[in-house]
């Protein structure tokens, strides 16, 4: 049997150890003494492995099916909720209107610096503008409305049946004055 060259001392030693004895008083070998000695005079093995970088491990994660079925769950999300929830009231400010009706927004007399800025401001659906020359006129619409009067300088919103809701001075500023009539319009239940 072939032995390895680190093993051939060891060998030599027990070669030199049977002579003394006869081939009748020497002691039998060991089954399996060899490979003992292999296994304990082996070099050990060492298996060296190189740490994953991080785009690795990140292209490892990508491929997983879990990863798939979470970007296709978030992307049915981003898009399914907006059309879900899309609200049909005329006011699209940041506070939602809870009523079922839309709300009409009345300009009674003029500024026309702060009524452009509401207009224009993009809060608001165009359908839901109303004028009335008069505040008995504005008044005398039905449904729930926002009267902008800009003879008293003021924002006053109203219930379905007339009755005064929440009264507000209309600012001079007209970047200011389209957040104050939404704000008005979010105090309509």
């Amino acid at each position: 049997m072939e032995l390895s060259p680190h093993l051939h001392s060891t060998r030599d030693l027990l070669m030199r150890s049977l002579p003394a004895h006869n081939s009748e008083q020497a002691p039998p070998m060991p089954e399996g003494l060899v490979n003992d000695l292999l296994s304990r005079f082996a070099p050990p093995t060492v298996i060296v492995t190189r740490p994953e970088s991080f785009f690795s491990k990140l292209r490892n994660f990508v491929a997983t099916p879990g990863f798939g079925i979470a970007a296709t769950a978030v992307v049915l999300l981003g898009v399914g909720m907006p059309i879900l929830s899309k609200s049909r009231e005329p006011f699209r400010g940041n506070v939602p209107v809870q009523s079922d009706e839309s709300v009409g927004i009345c300009f009674v007399g003029r500024n026309l610096e702060l009524q452009s800025a509401i207009e224009k401001s993009g809060s608001f659906d165009v359908s839901a503008f109303r004028s009335a020359t008069t505040r008995e006129a504005a008044n005398a619409m039905s449904g729930a409305k926002v009267v902008v009067d800009f003879g008293d300088d003021t924002i006053t919103a109203y219930d379905s049946a007339g009755g005064v809701k929440y009264k507000a001075k209309l600012p001079d500023d007209p970047v200011r004055v389209a957040s104050a009539v939404a704000d008005v319009v979010s105090r309509l239940e």
